[in-house]
Formats: C-alpha cells, structure tokens, sequence
C-alpha cells in the first residue's frame, strides 16, 4: 500500500512527465492519500491569485483536482490518527529534529491505517519518522 503526498499529487495536477510513469507501474493497486493532503490542494489552488477574478478558470481546476481525488482512497483523520501523529512528532520535537506538522499528520494517518510506504519528494521530512519508507518518482 502506498500513500501519496501533496508534491505527488501537485506534479499529477501539473502533468508532471514522471507522474505517469509511476501510476502505469502501479495501476493494479490502491494508491492513498489524506485528508490533510486535499486540504493542502484546496488551498494552493484557492491561494492563486489570478483565479480569484477568473470563475470559469477556477471551475476548470477544481473540476480537474476532483478527477485526480477520485483515482485515491482518502483517509480520514481522527482520533487514532491524532494519537499516531503526536507519536510521531513529540520525539522529533524533543530531539531538536521537528518537521511541518501537517507531514506529522499525513504519516499519522498513513500508519495508523497500516501503510508504512509515503510516496513523495519530500524526502527531508518523512525521511526522519521512525517505520516510513519513503519512495520517489
């Protein structure tokens, strides 16, 4: 099982050349993503300002992020996953090591939900959490 993270799925958005690549070698499986990941989508694509005067070009991204999250299993963030992330994130804050706390959520949820594989190129910060493999494209 393989959890996708936001830059996976920003250079899907963009047509990134090795983005497909990676989903025809993976086309018989489930890919995953979060709910923290769509939140961070939702709000790079609300943050662009030339789409704030542009509805017609707005409608046309949000329909094409809503096609790319339909091909995901997303996961919710709850309680469990709460719990995993501040597992994840206090020792790393302890040890001097933190990392953006939203990539402490997705890695939550994704082990919370028995997925140990991140797929991303933030090698940086998934790289540091204790049971993640951490695979690029």
């Amino acid at each position: 099982m393989i959890l996708a993270d936001s830059t996976f799925l920003i250079d899907a958005i963009r047509k990134e050349a090795r983005v497909k690549p990676f989903l025809l070698a993976h086309s018989d499986e489930i890919l995953f993503t979060t709910e923290i990941n769509v939140f961070e989508l939702y709000l790079g694509l609300y943050s662009i300002k030339t789409l704030e005067n542009n509805p017609s070009l707005m409608k046309k991204r949000l329909s094409h992020l809503e096609e790319l999250l339909f091909r995901f299993q997303i996961l919710p963030f709850g309680r469990k996953e709460a719990i995993q992330a501040v597992k994840i994130l206090g020792p790393l804050i302890s040890q001097g090591k933190p990392i953006e706390f939203r990539d402490g959520l997705i890695a939550g949820i994704a082990l919370s939900n028995g997925i140990t594989t991140i797929l991303t190129k933030n090698l940086d910060h998934f790289s540091r959490i204790e049971g993640v493999k951490v695979i690029t494209y």
